[in-house]
């Protein structure tokens, strides 16, 4: 995965903006984006949902009742092999 991300709020959701360069692997099966605090696994994490778009600009529309504060990474994890596939820092400490 590579890219890059930006969040608003819209006054109804999060919205999670990937940008033109993003890039994912299409080659796993089962890929799944999440929030997370730990970068290695999804466990404890919000499932944000599974990976549609595996090349250039879209978005994912999160719900206004997510504590965005609350989670360090995105996540990107192919679940069928349990096996991190990328991640990204959203806030430093």
């Amino acid at each position: 995965m590579q890219g890059n991300f930006r969040y608003e709020f819209d006054g109804q959701n999060i919205v999670l903006s990937l940008g033109e360069n993003y890039r994912a692997d299409t080659a796993l099966p089962g890929l799944y984006v999440y929030l997370t605090n730990n970068p290695t696994t999804p466990s404890g994490g919000y499932e944000i949902g599974k990976v549609t778009v595996f090349e250039g600009a879209h978005q994912y529309n999160l719900p206004a009742s997510i504590a965005l504060m609350d989670y360090k990474y995105i996540l990107y994890w192919c679940k069928p092999f349990s096996v991190k596939v990328g991640d990204a820092l959203l806030f430093d400490d």
